[in-house]
């Protein structure tokens, strides 16, 4: 919204109503999405099993990060990868969850990938 002034007793607003749309995403930024939504959900819904997968889509999803350094997405996203990562290998599963947690809301959070434009 923006507000024009003609003069000091009449000002005229107007609503910006562009439609805004969500950037495409690359490839690896869907992968990294997916690699972290299959870790979580196996997390959630396996909570007996070992975490073979989870730690395979970690272990992916890390090496995506690793691969492609200018993947735009925002730094907390990829911190909280990356503890993920981390705290699924000392066998912290809790941790771990909430991690992957963080990491898809900040995956899928509104202006993420503007956010990541200006880290």
């Amino acid at each position: 919204m923006w507000v024009i002034i003609g003069d000091e007793n009449c000002a005229v607003q107007r609503i910006d109503s562009r439609p805004v749309t969500a950037l495409p995403h690359s490839s690896t930024e869907a992968a990294l999405r997916d690699a972290v939504d299959t870790a979580l959900i196996d997390l959630l819904t396996k909570p007996n099993n070992p975490a073979d997968r989870a730690r395979q889509e970690l272990t992916r999803a890390v090496g995506l990060l690793d691969e492609h350094p200018q993947i735009e997405v925002s730094a907390d996203a990829v911190t909280a990868v990356r503890s993920a990562a981390e705290h699924l290998a000392q066998g912290e599963r809790a941790n771990a969850r909430t991690a992957l947690v963080n990491a898809r809301g900040r995956l899928s959070a509104p202006g993420s990938r503007q956010a990541a434009r200006n880290n």
